[in-house]
């Protein structure tokens, strides 16, 4: 470089050199320094256009609004998080997610993750990759990867309960919020997003382990008709396999048909369950006929190894003191009653479990010895007329008399009450004559009738009592 200055610039002395030499160097390092300072701001320039801020895109399928129930334990959505950073680069992410969940609910559901090529794998059928982990939603879960510019990391999601009665609760429902929440890192730039999702419980309601086994039922769905009050019955009194359960006004007598017997199971997860027998044909039970379909019919079956004839067990889920649910154990569904205003509504069914009062069953003793007497028939005040039961425990009991317009209740004998007396002055006291005598149960079911008959002293006066089973 200095030849070649001195080449060009052959005397240093004058003064029209010295301007020339200026003028040169000026000139020179003027462009020198301009083009250096050109190159670092176009170097600046591709980096502020390759990237002007890290975007990090997370969306949820399935994940929203899924709901668990009797027949639904397990819900399989996806999470995707995509580099949606605006860039001319191929500068990679990194990404951390998150994953959590929060609420009651969140320390009953156990979830399992995995990586996929498309949220249309994250089905029900899909498997779920040996060595996947399982841990509670309430734990939270990291989820690290690389993802380049556009490029999305998908993950399957199964949310499991173990079993309907680690969820029961007496609303019948549980909530709980899983939240999805990631960064994004690029260079000096930084993304966040995060989503939140909602998953429920519906309508499953605590086991009921107490029912009486020893004695007869009816079943009432949990309605009145103007007309009707409705039992479950084997069509016809038939004593055949196969016959359909049928949802039947209920009736004052000759209701062998409609009385029911509990015979209690415990499963291997501890859970009671009930198998049903007619009383008109002890050998069959309640039997939903092996299916998972909502809508399948209910009929009575030969009773089969109670361990191993699932859909012949049936869990009674308390709705409120003394409604019931009756879950099958092989669907998951509610038993379910037809509804309308005749006397025979028909078959008895299964449905997803609703919460609608054709799932909602009421349970009534029959009295099963019933009888009717005269006590202390001596002419005193302690004179009565007196029935007499087996001790069943679904009252308050309603003991009302009837004979023309007049209709007035006597008696209120309590639950396990084992019977029920009326003084003759008392009865005679609304006129002699002929009194019918209904019972009737808290459950509103008639469970016994009778008469009473009021002469003009105890001596020339009688009582009867009817069992509506025979």
């Amino acid at each position: 470089m200095t030849r070649t200055l001195r080449h060009l610039v052959p005397s240093l002395r004058t003064t029209s050199g010295k301007l020339g030499i200026v003028a040169f160097l000026t000139t020179f390092f003027v462009l020198a320094g301009s083009t250096a300072g050109f190159a670092y701001w176009q170097s600046s320039l591709s980096v502020t256009s390759a990237v002007n801020a890290a975007d990090l895109t997370i969306a949820t399928s399935n994940l929203t609004g899924a709901t668990f129930g009797n027949d639904v334990l397990v819900s399989t959505g996806s999470i995707t998080a995509t580099n949606s950073t605006t860039t001319t680069s191929t500068k990679t992410g990194t990404v951390a997610l998150t994953v959590t969940g929060t609420g009651t609910l969140a320390n009953k559901v156990s979830r399992q993750v995995w990586t996929t090529t498309s949220a249309a794998n994250c089905t029900a059928a899909a498997t779920v990759p040996t060595g996947t982990t399982s841990t509670l939603w309430s734990t939270s879960l990291s989820l690290p990867s690389t993802l380049a510019p556009q490029a999305s990391a998908i993950y399957c999601v199964r949310s499991s309960i173990a079993t309907r009665e680690s969820v029961a609760t007496a609303g019948g429902a549980l909530t709980f919020t899983p939240n999805v929440s990631g960064t994004i890192t690029i260079g000096n730039f930084t993304g966040s997003a995060s989503a939140a999702a909602t998953q429920a419980t519906q309508y499953i309601y605590p086991s009921f382990g107490a029912q009486d086994v020893t004695h007869w039922f009816w079943i009432r769905p949990n309605f009145e008709n103007a007309s009707y009050n409705y039992c479950l019955d084997v069509s016809g009194g038939a004593t055949t396999a196969g016959t359909i359960v049928i949802s039947y006004g209920c009736k004052p007598s000759g209701a062998i048909n409609q009385q029911w017997k509990f015979t209690s199971y415990t499963n291997a997860n501890g859970n009671v369950y009930y198998t049903i027998q007619p009383r008109n044909s002890t050998g069959l039970r309640i039997d939903n006929t092996s299916s998972t379909s909502s809508g399948a019919g209910v009929i009575v079956d030969t009773a089969g190894a109670v361990a191993s004839s699932t859909d012949q067990q049936w869990q009674l889920q308390q709705v409120s003191a003394g409604v019931f649910e009756f879950v099958n154990a092989y669907s998951g569904m509610c038993m379910t009653s037809p509804n309308g205003s005749t006397q025979n509504l028909g078959q008895i069914s299964q449905a997803a479990c609703n919460g609608s009062q054709y799932q909602q069953f009421m349970i009534s003793q029959a009295f099963e010895t019933f009888t009717c007497k005269i006590v202390n028939n001596t002419g005193t005040a302690t004179d009565a007329f007196t029935w007499a039961w087996t001790a069943a425990a679904t009252g308050l009991y309603h003991v009302i008399f009837t004979r023309g317009a007049t209709s007035v209740e006597l008696a209120t004998p309590a639950s396990g009450s084992t019977g029920a007396s009326v003084l003759y002055s008392t009865l005679a006291g609304y006129g002699a004559g002929t009194y019918n005598v209904t019972f009737v149960d808290a459950n509103g079911t008639l469970v016994g009738l009778g008469t009473a008959v009021v002469g003009s002293s105890i001596t020339n006066s009688s009582c009867t009592a009817t069992d509506p089973s025979v």
